[in-house]
C-alpha cells in the first residue's frame, strides 16, 4: 500500500468556506481548526493537502476526488460522498459515522483509529487499502469488491456484508459478532477457531457435542 505523502510546504488556508465559494479545486493546502459548512458540490477536487481538526457540517460532496491527502482528527460524519474517488488518502483518528461512500473507489486508503460506525460503502471498490483499529459496527458493506485489503483489530459487529466476497481476507484480529453474510462469500476467509464457530451459527449450522 502506498500511503499519502503530502509536501512539506503547504499553503495555509484561513477561511476554507470562502475559498470554496469560488473554486472546486484545493491543492497543496493546509486547513486546520475550522468548520466547513453547507458545501454542496459535485466533482470537488482536493489534492496534496492536509486537513487537521476540521469538522464538516451539512455537506454534500458527491463525486469528490481526493488524491494524496491526510485527514487528522477530523469529523466527516453524515456527509454524502457517493461516487467518490480516493487515492493515497489517510484518515487518522477521524469520525466518519454514517458517512455515505456508496459506489465509490478507494485505492491506497489508510484508515487508523477511526469511528466508521454505520458507514455506507455499498457497491464500492476498495483496493490496496487498510483499516486499522476502526469501529465499523452496524455498517453497510454490501456488494463491495475488495482487492488486497487488510482489516486489523476492527469492530465489525452487526455489519451487513451481503454479496461481498471475503476471499483471502484475514479477520482473525477483528470482532465479527452478528454480521450478515452469504455462505458463498465466506470462501477463502481467514478466521480463528472461535470465529469459525460464530460463522457456523450465522449459517444455522449446529455442532453436536
Amino acid at each position: 500500500m502506498l500511503k499519502a505523502a503530502i509536501p512539506y510546504s503547504l499553503e495555509s488556508i484561513e477561511n476554507i468556506n470562502y475559498i470554496l465559494e469560488d473554486t472546486d479545486i484545493i491543492q497543496n493546502s493546509s486547513v486546520t481548526y475550522q468548520d466547513i459548512l453547507n458545501i454542496y458540490s459535485e466533482e470537488l477536487e482536493i489534492k496534496q493537502s492536509l486537513f487537521k481538526n476540521v469538522c464538516f457540517k451539512n455537506c454534500k460532496m458527491e463525486k469528490i476526488y481526493l488524491n494524496n491527502c491526510i485527514f487528522e482528527n477530523c469529523d466527516l460524519s453524515n456527509i454524502d460522498m457517493s461516487k467518490a474517488t480516493l487515492k493515497r488518502v489517510s484518515f487518522l483518528n477521524c469520525k466518519l459515522v454514517g458517512t455515505i461512500f456508496e459506489s465509490s473507489y478507494f485505492e491506497n486508503v489508510y484508515i487508523k483509529d477511526s469511528n466508521l460506525s454505520n458507514i455506507y460503502l455499498d457497491y464500492s471498490t476498495i483496493s490496496q487499502s487498510e483499516f486499522y483499529n476502526c469501529m465499523l459496527n452496524s455498517s453497510s458493506i454490501t456488494n463491495v469488491h475488495f482487492k488486497d485489503i487488510a482489516l486489523n483489530e476492527c469492530n465489525l459487529n452487526l455489519c451487513n456484508l451481503s454479496n461481498t466476497s471475503l476471499n483471502k481476507i484475514d479477520l482473525s484480529t477483528c470482532i465479527i459478532d452478528g454480521i450478515t453474510i452469504y455462505e458463498k462469500d465466506l470462501k477463502g476467509v481467514i478466521l480463528t477457531q472461535l470465529q469459525a464457530l460464530e460463522f457456523l451459527k450465522i449459517l444455522g449450522i449446529k455442532i453436536k457435542k
